[in-house]
């Protein structure tokens, strides 16, 4: 008889525990947020903070929780846990930042258009019982940031003004990003200007991260406009440092472009510096991904 209490006891707890476990399951508000941590060039720290609004009286584990950037899964945690009667969990993201290189390659290839993908799952007692997945598309204009314009400046000869920058991507290669642009120049001289090489250098906190040469020669009219065409490669393998730097200015860098055209004028060889401008560039990654978050919680 006194066992037969012990489990009517047992079984009662069981159900108790059982319907309050129901309660807050189906009362769960989960709120997921994110933030960036340790950062260097080969990986990045992507921090998550699962709060899930009510004390579950269950230990949980939160499995393979991955990203995956235009069909590159760029970064995983595994076994992030939550302990009996707690409501928070957190968990470290790593991401690759090569891998990070590879989908921005297929980024571009995409023209620019591309997925962010987030996946999670929730096991109890090693049952896989919750599985979501978080997408976000993800569009960019990278190469609008380059469209700059400038003044013309000297006396006894100046130097053409950039009236604009139109750039397409070329062929996306294993080092290098070809990108094809026309600069438009106006030259205020009274004489032409034939153009016989560009120098085109893009620095990004400091780092070199593209230069262009001329595709072909060409005269820039006298008080007239000429394009210059010029070919750029974009150095992949500097783009990690690049992103490291980034993320710890807090998604803000300095980017530089300097040009130089090299052109014959009465007979003597010029360099003619006809842009050096620096300019900030800002994102909001890690607001895109919290909002990505907040609308599918």
């Amino acid at each position: 008889m006194r066992i037969v209490k012990i489990i009517a006891v047992l079984f009662l707890i069981f159900i108790l525990w059982l319907g309050y476990l129901g309660y807050a399951a189906l009362n769960l508000k989960p709120k997921i947020t994110a933030e960036w941590g340790y950062v260097d060039d080969k990986t990045t720290e992507l921090w998550l903070h699962i709060d899930l609004g009510k004390k579950l009286p269950i230990a949980l584990r939160v499995d393979n929780v991955t990203i995956e950037w235009a069909g590159v899964k760029i970064g995983k945690v595994e076994n992030m846990k939550l302990g009996f009667m707690q409501d928070k969990v957190d968990g470290v993201l790593i991401l690759d930042n090569y891998k990070a290189v590879e989908a921005l390659k297929n980024h571009i290839r995409g023209g620019e258009k591309s997925y962010v993908k987030i996946a999670l799952g929730v096991s109890i007692f090693g049952i896989l019982v919750f599985k979501k997945e978080f997408t976000q598309q993800v569009k960019t204009d990278i190469l609008s940031q380059f469209n700059i314009k400038t003044e013309s400046t000297g006396d006894l000869i100046k130097t053409p003004a950039v009236e604009g920058i139109s750039s397409r991507w070329g062929p996306v290669g294993d080092k290098y990003i070809t990108v094809y642009s026309d600069v438009k120049l106006y030259n205020p001289n009274s004489f032409p200007i034939p153009v016989s090489g560009v120098e085109f250098n893009v620095n990004i906190d400091n780092y070199p991260v593209a230069t262009g040469t001329l595709v072909e020669n060409t005269v820039l009219p006298a008080n007239g406009y000429g394009v210059v065409k010029v070919k750029t490669l974009l150095d992949t393998s500097v783009l990690p440092k690049v992103w490291a730097e980034h993320i710890k200015r807090g998604e803000e860098s300095d980017v530089s472009v300097i040009i130089y055209l090299k052109a014959n004028v009465l007979n003597k060889e010029f360099r003619i510096k006809v842009a050096d401008i620096e300019k900030k560039i800002k994102t909001n990654i890690i607001e895109q991904i919290n909002s990505m978050l907040e609308l599918k919680t």
